[in-house]
C-alpha cells in the first residue's frame, strides 16, 4: 500500500520502512514521526463503499441461489460449487478488506533529522544501494545478470543454467509465501517497495498462536469444505468421483494437517516431530510437498468440473421456484 519511506535529511529516498527498523530508528530518535491522519489514510482508497457494496450484493445473491438450491433439493453442479467456494472467499476477502486504501501511488514520508551516518545498519546499508544504483528496477535486473555471471564463473555453466531455469521459478512462487508466513523483514534485494504478500509477524509469540495464523487456516480449510457438498451427488465414472473426493480431502485437511503438526512440534519441545520440523531440509521439502500437492488439487478441481458439465443430473436444468420460499411473489 505504498508503506512508510526513509528520507535523507536532504529529502533524498534511502528504502521503505518495515516494522522493525521504523522501531529501532524511532527509540534512537533519528528520525522525524511523519504526521498523517485518518482522514489522509481514507483519502488514499480509490475502491468506495459503493463499488465494494455492488461487488458484495453480487457475490451475495449467488451464494443465496446455491444455499436455496441445496434447500430445495436440486442438484447443483460442480462448477457451481467451485463458483460458490470462490464467492465466500471473495466475500471474506473483502469484508477484511473493507477499510484497506488501494492503488497507492505515494508512500509517507519519514525524514532522518541529520544528514551524518545513521547507527542503524540497515540504512547505510540503503545509503550504499542508493549510491550504487542497486535501488532501481533497472539496476536490480542487472544484478540478477551480475549474479549468474558469478555463478557461471564459480561453479560452471551447468550449475548455473539448473540454478537459473529451476531454483529462480521455484524461489519466485514461494518466495511471497515465505515472506507472508515468515519473513519479520523487508529482503534486501529492493528496498524501493514493500512486498505485495509482506506481512509481519510478532515474534512473541509462536505463528500458531497468532489470531491470524488462525483465521487464515480456518479460511483455507472452509475454502476446501465447500468442495464436499457434491460428496453424494453421482459420478460418470468412478475415476472422476474419487479425484473429486481426494483432491477435495488433500484441499481441505491439508492446511490443517500442518498447523496440527507445527503445534505438536512447539508444545512438545523435545518429541521426535520437534526434531524434524528443526531440520531446515525436512521442513522446506514437507511444506514444498504439501503445497505442490495443494496446487495439484486445485487444478484438478479447477478443470474436472468442465469435464462433467457433459453429463448433467436432470434437476441441474430445472430452474428454482421462489414463490416455494416467498409465496407472495
Amino acid at each position: 500500500m505504498g508503506g512508510f519511506a526513509l528520507h535523507d535529511a536532504d529529502k533524498s529516498f534511502l528504502r521503505v520502512l518495515d516494522e522493525r527498523t521504523f522501531e529501532e530508528l524511532d527509540i534512537a530518535k533519528e528520525i522525524e514521526w511523519p504526521t498523517i491522519t485518518e482522514n489522509e489514510i481514507q483519502d488514499r482508497s480509490k475502491a468506495d463503499v459503493f463499488s465494494k457494496g455492488i461487488v458484495l450484493l453480487q457475490t451475495t445473491w449467488f451464494i443465496i441461489q446455491c444455499v436455496s438450491r441445496l434447500t430445495a433439493k436440486l442438484a447443483v453442479t460442480e462448477l457451481e460449487v467451485v463458483t460458490l467456494a470462490f464467492a465466500l472467499l471473495n466475500a471474506i476477502t473483502y469484508w477484511l478488506w473493507w477499510d484497506k486504501p488501494s492503488d497507492v501511488r505515494r508512500s509517507v514520508p519519514v525524514y532522518l533529522k541529520t544528514l551524518g551516518l545513521s547507527s542503524n545498519s540497515k540504512v547505510s546499508k540503503a545509503r550504499q544501494q542508493r549510491d550504487t544504483g542497486r535501488s532501481s528496477p533497472s539496476s536490480v535486473v542487472a544484478f540478477h545478470k551480475d549474479s549468474f555471471s558469478r555463478r557461471r564463473d564459480k561453479h560452471g555453466h551447468v550449475l548455473a543454467i539448473l540454478y537459473s531455469v529451476l531454483w529462480v521459478p521455484i524461489k519466485l512462487v514461494f518466495g511471497p509465501l515465505y515472506i507472508m508466513i515468515d519473513q519479520e523483514e523487508i529482503p534486501d534485494d529492493d528496498l524501493t517497495r514493500v512486498p505485495t504478500f509482506y506481512s509481519p509477524i510478532e515474534k512473541k509469540q509462536l505463528p500458531v498462536f497468532i489470531p491470524s495464523t488462525w483465521t487464515m487456516i480456518c479460511v483455507i480449510a472452509l475454502f476446501g469444505a465447500i468442495h464436499f457438498i457434491p460428496w453424494p451427488s453421482p459420478f460418470p465414472t468412478a475415476a472422476e468421483k474419487w479425484l473429486w473426493r481426494v483432491s477435495t480431502i488433500l484441499i481441505a485437511g491439508g492446511p490443517l494437517l500442518l498447523l496440527l503438526l507445527i503445534a505438536l512440534a512447539d508444545c512438545f519441545s523435545n518429541s521426535f516431530l520437534a526434531v524434524i520440523f528443526q531440520n531446515p531440509v525436512f521442513s522446506i521439502i514437507f511444506i514444498i510437498l504439501l503445497i505442490a500437492t495443494y496446487i495439484f488439487s486445485r487444478i484438478i478441481l479447477l478443470f474436472l468440473p468442465l469435464i462433467l458439465l457433459r453429463s448433467l443430473p436432470p434437476s441441474a436444468l430445472l430452474k428454482l421456484k421462489w414463490s416455494e420460499f416467498f409465496p407472495h411473489l
